[in-house]
């Protein structure tokens, strides 16, 4: 069963994921501007590889998002 909603999107196209094949790394980067959003409780993820013919899930999570304590 899918999210019924999404929170937030990081892709190559939006500069939030990086990929380093020959280190075999991938960098997910999603700003404070996105992420000050988000309501404080669990959430689920998913990195899904999609080659154009092919769409892969890769990795799949979860993690809580808590109140601030600091704000910058």
């Amino acid at each position: 069963m899918g999210a019924s909603t999404t929170t937030a999107v990081a892709s190559t196209d939006n500069n939030r994921i990086t990929l380093e094949p020959l280190q075999g790394r991938v960098t997910v980067t999603i700003p404070y501007t996105v992420t000050e959003d988000f309501t404080p409780s669990r959430q689920v993820y998913d990195l899904i590889f999609d080659s154009g013919t092919e769409v892969t899930r890769i990795l799949e999570g979860t993690f809580v998002v808590t109140q601030a304590v600091t704000i910058p």
